[in-house]
């Protein structure tokens, strides 16, 4: 396969986000914040393995998509 073959088959539309680039910068520090609340809970829970498991899957989400978020913020699409 030449490059050129690989050009024509990554000629397309342009990435259009899912969320207007205005609101990004909001819904990272909205994402961040839950993330950390929940980080803080989790750390403040001690023995309900259940909700400690629990607060660590929401916290790690919500860092997680502040994180992809933010990258967005700054133009980097992932």
């Amino acid at each position: 396969m030449a490059a050129s073959d690989i050009d024509t088959l990554w000629v397309g539309a342009p990435f259009k986000p899912v969320f207007d680039p205005a609101l990004h910068p909001a819904l990272t520090l909205l994402f961040a914040a839950v993330g950390l609340v929940y980080a803080g809970k989790f750390t403040v829970t001690r023995g309900d393995l259940t909700k400690e498991a629990m607060f660590a899957a929401i916290s790690s989400a919500a860092l997680g998509l502040a994180t992809v978020i933010g990258a967005q913020a700054f133009g980097l699409y992932l």
